[in-house]
């Protein structure tokens, strides 16, 4: 979008769209355009006019209105058309997955690169055992000056072999020519859970559903113990240590229950209402025509609701750029940071503090009446569980990171129009996990106390030499790149366990005297690619783009080292023809189009061929790992962009069109082989899949200082048709993606990825209480036998339409800023439901849901749930249906921001050149459409909940000085 310059008679100079201001001395009102420069990589920088691939750009501002999230991956959501992010969890610091125009693959990598201030780092959750991190973390988002999103071919194939998911591009703030500037920003505020969450069943609701579970199977058997007995009388039968004829209950603790005077909330046990948050940020800059600079130190501290859950980074980088001769500029940029995590477990563990509030009992007490843990019998509840409360105290789950980004960079202007730059990036990461299990409960308790300690150290550089000649000829702009670059990394892990601790007050490995393993393991991988970039425009009317890029990469298969990587496009801006050229009331009518061709590497590595850390009668021992394909080869992306761009009344309104068709070739995935091979399945290429939407976007400036008063909006919405186009060998079902079985999905041909293939849930039938399932899986006859209902596609986890819409207002010395999220047409699968809601099944052990208190009685015959019988279910109601289903359609207030800048007089004689306090807000309000939705709408990409830490919402105090 362009920016427009207005000068004013009072003197001062309004940048729209940008939060800066400066003395003006003229007194005649003038209007010029200044336009947007987008960096696009390698050096590489145009106008917004100059375009002819797909960028979207997220401003400082944007960034400065969110101090919530600890890293920027989990600002993106909704502020680029056609990027969407989800969150696995709330924990803090969490890795956020990003998707740019959809999923490239089936297993390859779907998440896009990071390249910072034109270097790639590394991204997403590195850690290795079992806690959770996100490297993105480590860096302050307030050292981040823009960040733009590279979409389509001629905008990512530069970057060549991996660029098949998208490119960010990250550019952190300089030092600009002028005195020293300090600033210093500070926030804190509390965070508790965004979505209120499905409450547990307290003792009441649990002795209840137990008691009618037990009552409904017996008396289904005709016992005679049961058999005409109303509620009452089977609750106080059962109390009094009353059994079946058979005897069946007799190893059931059915009367413990019944008696215990316990009514425990294992919420208020391991979690807290609300939780703290402080954010600290205070950097200097400044310069001469010589020297600038640019440095800042960052404290953040985030706690999560789950006590024992959070975040601390301390972060410093500076940025120093040397003007040496008239055309020799070195720049240095160094980052560095410590983060420290402390993460609780998720999914299945009993020590998973979420799971807990689900499956502990209420009857059963958090503490003794001394005060001390309740520890139960033989070191576990009455029901065989942990108690998380206990183990939050005792136990912990810690990753610890350091790391350390330097960014060297040499221009060198060798003749008029002809500079040369040399850019070397080395990248270090030590990750250090630690993992201790006390010896007085939990999973340490059998051995005696548990200790694991994982090392990771990560090394990388990047190695780049990059030529560029930009010359004009009369209207004609040209401009030539050739590019170099090599890219190394390389990891070193060391992995000891112990057991066997004499107290647990000692914690460190030396105190351990079982070990139980020791492991490690080296990984390099190297890149090098060559390739040239190409422009050429005619007075910005007619613009051509194209490029090319060679990458040969270490860890592929000889014949398949190499690939070629190539792009081409074209732009048309018909408002700068005849009568059109100069018009106020329509400045842009630019279409363009393009395509190419980039590549994708797969997470896993399809490429090992064997192992050789076996160990056979207490020998070294070698074994097969993956069975040599020849034919296996690269994936690769073929993206078609085709876009038209608007301005209106000199840029003042802004819009944006665009349709894509991105087509992912040669999907890499594993087939399975005999047993008798040796080796259970082998890596090949087996299919095809096209992603396809439309992009909207539009900002508009609607007053521009007004008598003082300021109104810009801005909006953006994507559509996504996800399609498997070619998928040899047939459907797979309960696929494994990125290593995890995704029970209930289905890989199959003309179906999106992340299909739901499930039997489709009629409701209860009101005259018995039976389940019913729809026969043909769609619609019309239903069957109250599982077995006879047939599994149908239900849908995807892929929303179909994302976006976001967002204000601007300010009105003198006031300002509110508030922008919203949605998403339309996705769905969720809670895996956890068939234990939660069980119909009885497992009522005996989980105590589960809330909502299974709606279940069918003679009494009530339109109930939510079947009629619950005791450990047998009924008739497998719980089994994985459309019933764990849910729409994640939703609308989020994502950010809101209201501020007062104090100005002149006010603050003159108190040294400060600004001074602004404001108050912030995060995910504040959510709307869910699926009012049966239980969840977070926002949970993850891939549309399965696993008990994770709750997405969290905030309300921030802060202030803001200048001086």
């Amino acid at each position: 979008m362009n920016v427009k310059l207005r000068v004013l008679s009072a003197g001062v100079l309004f940048f729209i769209g940008q939060a800066a201001m400066a003395q003006e001395t003229t007194n005649q009102e003038s209007t010029k355009e200044i336009e947007e420069v987008v960096v696009v990589g390698f050096g590489q920088k145009k106008t917004v006019k100059e375009l002819t691939g797909s960028v979207g750009t997220m401003t400082a501002k944007a960034i400065e209105d969110n101090p919530v999230s600890a890293s920027v991956d989990k600002m993106l959501q909704g502020r680029v058309a056609g990027v969407q992010t989800g969150v696995s969890n709330g924990q803090p610091g969490g890795f956020a997955s990003v998707r740019v125009r959809g999923i490239s693959s089936i297993n390859g990598v779907k998440d896009p690169i990071y390249v910072i201030d034109g270097v790639r780092v590394k991204s997403g959750d590195l850690s290795s055992n079992s806690t959770t991190g996100n490297i993105l973390a480590n860096m302050n988002p307030n050292d981040i000056e823009n960040i733009t999103v590279l979409k389509d071919a001629v905008s990512t194939a530069m970057y060549g072999a991996d660029a098949g998911s998208g490119v960010i591009i990250i550019t952190t703030k300089s030092g600009k020519k002028g005195k020293a500037k300090f600033n210093v920003n500070f926030t804190q505020g509390i965070t508790n859970d965004a979505v209120k969450r499905q409450r547990a069943l307290n003792a009441a609701e649990y002795k209840k559903l137990l008691t009618y579970s037990v009552m409904n199977l017996y008396q289904l058997k005709g016992d005679p113990n049961f058999v005409g007995k109303t509620y009452q009388e089977v609750y106080d039968y059962l109390k009094a240590g009353g059994q079946d004829v058979d005897g069946d209950l007799g190893s059931t603790d059915i009367a413990d229950v019944l008696n215990s005077p316990y009514d425990t909330d294992w919420k208020k046990a391991t979690q807290r209402n609300e939780a703290y948050q402080t954010n600290v940020d205070a950097s200097m800059s400044g310069g001469n025509d010589k020297i600038t600079y640019f440095s800042s130190i960052n404290y953040f501290d985030q706690k999560a609701t789950v006590r024992g859950a959070d975040f601390k980074r301390l972060a410093a980088s500076t940025n120093v750029g040397y003007q040496a001769t008239d055309k020799l500029k070195i720049t240095t940029d160094i980052q560095m940071s410590y983060s420290r995590t402390n993460t609780m477990s998720e999914g299945g563990a009993f020590a998973n503090p979420i799971l807990a509030q689900y499956f502990n009992r209420p009857t059963d007490p958090v503490k003794n009446e001394d005060g001390s843990w309740y520890l139960g019998n033989n070191g576990r509840l009455s029901n065989g569980n942990f108690n998380v409360a206990a183990l939050q105290d005792l136990n912990y789950s810690r990753n610890e990171t350091a790391r350390v980004f330097a960014n060297l960079q040499a221009e060198y202007k060798i003749l008029k129009g002809l500079t040369y730059k040399f850019v070397f990036a080395p990248e270090f990461i030590h990750i250090m996990e630690n993992k201790y299990n006390s010896p007085l409960h939990g999973d340490g308790r059998n051995y005696g106390g548990l200790k694991t300690d994982l090392s990771s150290r990560y090394f990388s550089f990047n190695l780049q030499n990059v030529l560029t000649y930009n010359f004009k000829a009369g209207l004609n702009n040209m401009s030539i790149t050739a590019l170099q670059e090599a890219y190394r990394t390389q990891k070193d892990m060391l992995l000891a366990q112990g057991s066997t601790v004499g107290s647990p007050y000692l914690e460190t490995m030396d105190n351990f005297i079982q070990p139980l393993s020791v492991g490690g393991s080296k990984t390099i991988s190297s890149r090098w690619g060559y390739g040239a970039i190409g422009h050429w425009d005619y007075d910005r009317i007619v613009m051509l783009d194209a490029s090319y890029r060679r990458d040969v990469l270490s860890n592929f298969t000889p014949g398949q080292k190499a690939g070629n990587f190539w792009s081409a496009g074209v732009a048309l801006d018909v408002a700068r023809f005849g009568f059109l050229r100069g018009n106020s009331t329509i400045s842009m009518m630019k279409v363009r189009g393009s395509y190419g061709k980039v590549g994708n590497q797969v997470s896993a590595n399809p490429y090992a061929l064997y192992k050789y850390t076996g160990n056979y009668n207490g020998l070294a021992a070698g074994s097969l790992e993956g069975v040599y394909n020849p034919n296996l080869s690269w994936e690769t992306i073929n993206p078609l962009n085709i876009g038209i761009d608007f301005g209106f009344l000199r840029n003042r309104i802004t819009l944006t069109a665009e349709y894509y068709d991105k087509k992912s070739k040669d999907l890499i995935y594993q087939l399975p082989l005999q047993v008798s091979q040796g080796i259970s399945s082998y890596y090949s290429n087996i299919g095809d899949m096209v992603n396809r939407g439309f992009e909207f976007t539009v900002n508009a400036d609607i007053f521009k200082n007004y008598n003082g008063f300021n109104w810009s909006v801005n909006a953006n919405l994507s559509t996504l048709k996800n399609k498997i186009t070619k998928l040899y060998g047939g459907d797979v079902i309960n696929p494994v993606l990125d290593g995890v079985a995704k029970s209930g999905m289905i890989l199959r041909e003309g179906e999106a990825m992340n299909s739901y293939y499930l039997r489709k849930w009629a409701g209860v039938d009101p005259t018995n209480g039976d389940p019913l399932w729809y026969i043909n899986g769609k619609d019309g006859e239903t069957t109250n036998n599982i077995n006879k209902a047939e599994r149908a596609i239900q849908g995807s986890a892929l929303s179909k339409v994302t976006g976001g819409f967002g204000t601007n207002l300010s009105y003198k010395n006031i300002s509110l800023d508030a922008f919203f999220t949605y998403g339309f047409g996705g769905k969720i699968l809670d895996q956890w439901m068939g234990n939660m809601v069980s119909d009885g099944s497992g009522i005996y052990d989980i105590p589960g849901y809330e909502s299974q208190m709606d279940f069918w009685t003679p009494e009530n015959t339109d109930a939510a749930n079947p009629m619950p019988i005791f450990n047998v279910g009924n008739k497998t109601s719980y089994g994985i249906s459309t019933r764990r289903l849910f729409k994640s359609d939703y609308i989020r207030l994502s950010n809101v921001k209201i501020a007062y800048t104090f100005k002149g007089e006010t603050i003159k004689n108190t040294g400060l050149n600004s001074l602004q306090v404001y108050l912030l807000g995060n995910n504040i309000w959510t709307h869910k459409f699926d009012k049966n939705l239980q969840l977070d709408p926002e949970i993850n990409l891939s549309g399965n909940y696993n008990l994770g830490l709750p997405i969290q919402k905030a309300f921030m105090l802060g202030v803001n000085l200048g001086f």
